[in-house]
């Protein structure tokens, strides 16, 4: 492709094959405009080119250019990259999965719990979360029936990754933020599922085996000669900033950095996963959950770091554009939060696309203008299976 030099692109100009930001993405089709608000964003966020295989002309292309040829090469070969990379991502999930189900079943029938083969798993899914962490962020499109507590802690060891990366810890120290994770719940699984799986009040003997849990995972992880950081980071897993936590009402510094990451990691997961007695929260409004309760539930640093993670619109949130459009966002940006790529599933009178295409919504066409819940969602999650 050719690069254009944004300064010199004018207001009311068209690109007779289209221009793309990045990775083959379109920004703007041959019937759209260049438009000032587009041209200040792109200066605003730091970005020095566009690129397109055509010319800038005075006028739209009368073909309708957007089905032109090398647009739509274009955008096939990204289509096909990101199915297999998706694919390849789902392979990576499933696996860890089975890993951690084998893991959890050993200790309840044997007592093992292998510090060495669970660090050297975990350090190779690190290395799984750098590389397919968009997509891996997309787990609600990975359908596993296994025990919720192996696929919860699994999906809460890839956004505490996430976090951890984003925070900058070394390498040693993301090794044992990641074993937290993984072994968060390890407590849990010696109680019967009913406790945590049920959607009705607990009695006072049951709130107390489930409270206990994180004291019974400290011990688990002693006994095994795990690090104390990994320990503490179980066993303080659900105290609260405030002090109304469990089980030793701890305050603010004085939990631990993992268990502060944990905690966010977790209740993130949880809320954006389905549950026996309700529907998962899309990621937006999981996000604005958390941040309802910064600096009473949770670590206000670690929650900006969750939000600048994952952005105002995480990975596999439902939105609906300026154009009537609904689809699924699939790449966020540091950089600008507010407009991640988002994949359109249905039209703007409903129907389905042949091709499912990926817009850029820096272009105003496809401005986000709202949040689909999961629970009006049915039909974007029946064409997302189709696709």
């Amino acid at each position: 492709m050719n690069d254009f030099l944004l300064s010199q692109i004018e207001e009311g100009k068209y690109f007779n094959l289209g221009a793309f930001l990045d990775d083959n993405y379109i920004l703007l089709s041959p019937e759209t405009p260049v438009d000032q608000p587009l041209l200040d964003r792109l200066q605003r966020w730091g970005y020095n080119y566009v690129y397109s295989n055509g010319d800038i002309t005075d006028r739209a292309d009368s073909e309708g250019g957007i089905n032109g040829d090398d647009v739509e090469v274009a955008n096939l070969n990204a289509q096909f990259k990101e199915r297999e990379e998706l694919e390849q991502a789902e392979s990576k999930f499933r696996e860890m999965v089975e890993f951690t189900e084998k893991i959890f079943t050993q200790f309840v029938t044997r007592g093992d719990l292998p510090h060495g083969m669970i660090s050297n798993k975990v350090k190779e899914f690190i290395e799984t979360v750098k590389r397919y962490r968009h997509f891996l962020l997309r787990y609600n499109e990975f359908q596993v029936n296994i025990n919720y507590i192996v696929v919860h802690s699994v999906k809460t060891t890839i956004v505490g990754t996430i976090l951890g990366l984003e925070m900058h810890l070394p390498p040693h120290k993301m090794i044992e933020l990641a074993t937290t994770c993984l072994l968060h719940e390890i407590g849990m699984i010696k109680l019967p599922s009913q406790l945590y799986m049920t959607d009705k009040l607990l009695n006072e003997k049951e709130r107390k085996a489930i409270t206990a849990h994180t004291a019974l995972g400290f011990k688990i992880l002693r006994t095994h000669d795990y690090p104390m950081a990994v320990c503490l980071g179980v066993l303080e897993s659900h105290e609260n900033i405030d002090g109304s936590g469990y089980p030793r009402n701890l305050t603010g510094e004085r939990i631990s950095q993992y268990a502060k990451i944990v905690s966010v990691a977790s209740s993130f997961a949880a809320m954006n996963s389905d549950r026996p007695f309700r529907v998962a929260l899309d990621g937006h409004h999981a996000v604005v959950e958390l941040l309802k309760n910064r600096g009473t539930r949770y670590d206000a640093g670690v929650l900006s770091g969750l939000v600048k993670a994952l952005s105002v619109y995480p990975i596999g949130t439902f939105v609906q554009v300026e154009n009537g459009a609904q689809g699924m966002v699939v790449k966020t940006f540091q950089e600008h939060p507010r407009t991640p790529l988002v994949k359109l599933l249905l039209g703007p009178k409903g129907g389905q696309y042949m091709e499912n295409p990926v817009v850029n919504t820096l272009n105003e066409e496809y401005r986000i203008v709202g949040v689909i819940p999961n629970t009006k969602a049915s039909k974007l999650r029946e064409a997302l299976k189709g696709e």
